[in-house]
């Protein structure tokens, strides 16, 4: 729906789907974090009774994997895709919120500089999901590259 508001700026108002789809998707990540969260604690405390430390740091590295790696890119990588694909739009439309966007939340309408501004914003949020990716990669070679 188009608002106006006493400036003549345009609104377009949230879509109360994406708002319930928005905070789905976050809250079953969250809980998914959670019960990954209790699962690693409860195997970390069980490698306390691991005598041997290449056993240990073997399975550690295992659930470092399994429990931050793998969750974290899966999360990292789907917010990055959206990013990239709302950037495109916003782009190739010139307008933000490009058309056909349904915006969880009241969205101002923006045209030129200003709409190349919020696709640069969301290059920038994407690349920064993948960088995070590649850091926890980094990390992980780093710390367990003698296994």
């Amino acid at each position: 729906m188009l608002n106006k508001d006493n400036n003549n700026n345009q609104y377009i108002e949230g879509n109360s789907r994406v708002q319930l789809a928005l905070f789905a998707f976050l809250c079953i990540c969250s809980l998914i974090g959670f019960l990954l969260k209790q699962i690693a604690e409860e195997k970390i405390e069980q490698l306390n009774t691991v005598t041997n430390t290449t056993a240990a740091l073997s399975e550690l590295n295992n659930i470092f994997v399994n429990f931050l790696i793998i969750p974290l890119s899966i999360f990292c990588t789907i917010q990055g895709i959206y990013l990239l694909r709302l950037g495109m739009k916003t782009i190739r439309a010139g307008v933000h919120p490009p058309p056909g966007v349904r915006m969880p939340f009241r969205a101002k309408i923006q045209t030129g500089v200003a709409a190349k501004l919020s696709a640069i914003g969301y290059f920038f949020a994407a690349v920064c999901g993948f960088i995070v990716i590649a850091l926890l990669l980094k990390m992980r070679h780093e710390i367990f590259r003698h296994i």
